[in-house]
């Protein structure tokens, strides 16, 4: 999900403890500064809770990046022994976790297989940084020669044409739109929703997973791709959310509440028929699918003492579906989230539909969880699941993840893990043009990690909901 939580489960669980053990936990409130640009910091820090935003002084505190649960602060700072390049800022009430540089140093002097083991994952969540600065950042003219090389090639040129096409698509909407008092006519949107796919489609042939190109030569293509439509796509609602991240990632509660509702947003006619269009692609209709989905195991766990715990609930919606339909009294459910603001807009519905009683919230980082950092006491559960949280996750966390799973069944109880399969037919889009990019996983994988981890089986079953986008991996304890 986010680098920093990537760098400790790199780190085998002796180094995690080593490293925590010199954190200490900061409280930090809107809008106190963590980082100040031109001086020399003495900690590193990890969000734990909140949001920071990264700012410019020199061009008036111009915010450029927010970070969320997670992210890694002052890394390049530490490496270089070098002043900040950019403040920090809490841009909400937040609690950081410091590693003072003096402890730190000692600790990898001390320590050199530590040290070493340390420095390549830090070396990675550098190189991370650096990948994604270069797709989010402005045209430079040191990369002139790479563009033009990327453009005189076969699929951008097929590309082009088709971004044009959207280009004019879009100026005739505003038109038509503003002539019909406001509202886009149906033949519009139906135009609309078939060019957007057909040039979804199009990017998965050209440049996606299954293309003959060099994997260096795809991601030029998509810079370039996403320079021509970005304009189109920060006058959206939900492909801005994805794009900007204000959370720290692209799947955050809000964004995953406006695909359940489908409802569009945006800004003049372009905005909401390119919000719409999205909304209708198999990745958001996936999203909505496995509500049903999930609804149906949770009934499951209702024919036994009907305790759930959902990890990363985000909106937790086939929760209150399911209440919805079999009554406040169904089950008892735990709901397990970083983000406060999730639990926030979870607690609101709950207290609203007076189900304080059944449902229980916890803030929880998973991460401390699964490696044995922090603990919660949890009566064993008959459902654990978790969606769109171990798409972010190297295989390492998701085995620890499982065997923190497996120790917290009842005997009998399912564990239920959704992740992006390969097949997903908007992958090049989620990566080169919004930014999402995400660990795809197919069944053969799901198999090897359910093996590796306590449940020392394979999974009892895999099923793809009905956009054939999310697998969804079964295990029973």
């Amino acid at each position: 999900m986010q680098e920093a939580l990537s760098l400790l489960i790199d780190l085998d669980p002796e180094d995690i403890e080593k490293m925590l053990s010199i954190g200490v936990e900061r409280e930090v409130h809107r809008p106190e500064l963590i980082l100040v640009e031109g001086t020399e910091p003495d900690a590193m820090f990890i969000v734990l809770e909140g949001l920071v935003e990264v700012v410019l002084e020199a061009r008036g505190g111009l915010a450029v990046r927010h970070l969320g649960p997670g992210e890694l602060l002052g890394e390049v700072s530490w490496l270089e022994e070098s002043y900040a390049s950019a403040s920090v800022r809490a841009a909400e009430d937040s609690v950081l976790l410091a590693i003072p540089h003096d402890a730190l140093n000692a600790l990898l002097e001390a320590d050199l297989g530590f040290s070493a083991r340390f420095h390549r994952s830090l070396g990675r969540v550098v190189a991370r940084r650096l990948r994604d600065c270069g797709a989010n950042s402005q045209w430079s003219a040191g990369s002139q020669g790479e563009r033009e090389s990327a453009q005189g090639t076969p699929p951008w040129l097929a590309i082009l044409p088709a971004i044009d096409g959207l280009k004019d698509l879009m100026q005739e909407a505003e038109e038509i739109t503003r002539k019909a008092g406001g509202t886009p006519p149906l033949e519009l949107v139906e135009r609309t929703h078939a060019g957007f796919g057909a040039f979804c489609d199009l990017l998965t042939r050209e440049i996606g997973q299954d293309s003959s190109i060099p994997e260096d030569l795809r991601k030029e293509i998509g810079r370039l791709v996403r320079r021509e439509l970005h304009p189109y796509l920060m006058l959206t609602r939900i492909v801005e959310r994805i794009y900007t991240k204000p959370r720290g990632y692209a799947g955050d509660f809000l964004t995953i509440r406006w695909m359940y509702e489908n409802e569009t947003g945006g800004i003049g006619a372009a905005g909401q028929l390119i919000d719409g269009a999205f909304l209708q692609r198999p990745a958001a209709l996936a999203v909505r699918n496995r509500r049903g989905l999930l609804g149906e195991a949770i009934d499951q766990a209702i024919g036994r003492a009907g305790n759930v715990m959902s990890l990363a609930c985000g909106p937790a919606q086939e929760l209150f579906d399911v209440f919805e339909r079999r009554g406040p009294e169904a089950l008892k459910a735990i709901c397990l989230d970083i983000d406060l603001q999730a639990l926030a807009l979870v607690s609101d519905q709950r207290d609203r539909l007076n189900l304080k009683r059944q449902m229980r919230l916890e803030q929880a980082n998973l991460v401390y969880l699964a490696t044995g950092r922090s603990k919660i006491e949890v009566p064993p559960q008959d459902l654990i699941y978790s969606i769109g949280l171990i798409d972010y996750f190297q295989d390492r966390f998701v085995i620890a993840l499982l065997d923190w799973i497996y120790d917290n069944l009842a005997p009998g109880g399912q564990v239920v893990l959704g992740n992006f399969h390969p097949k997903n037919p908007d992958r090049a889009l989620m990566d080169h043009v919004l930014d999402w990019r995400l660990i795809h996983r197919d069944e053969a994988d799901m198999n090897r990690l359910f093996r590796a981890s306590k449940f020392a089986a394979p999974c009892s079953e895999l099923r793809l909901e009905e956009a054939g986008v999310n697998l969804f991996a079964f295990g029973q304890k």
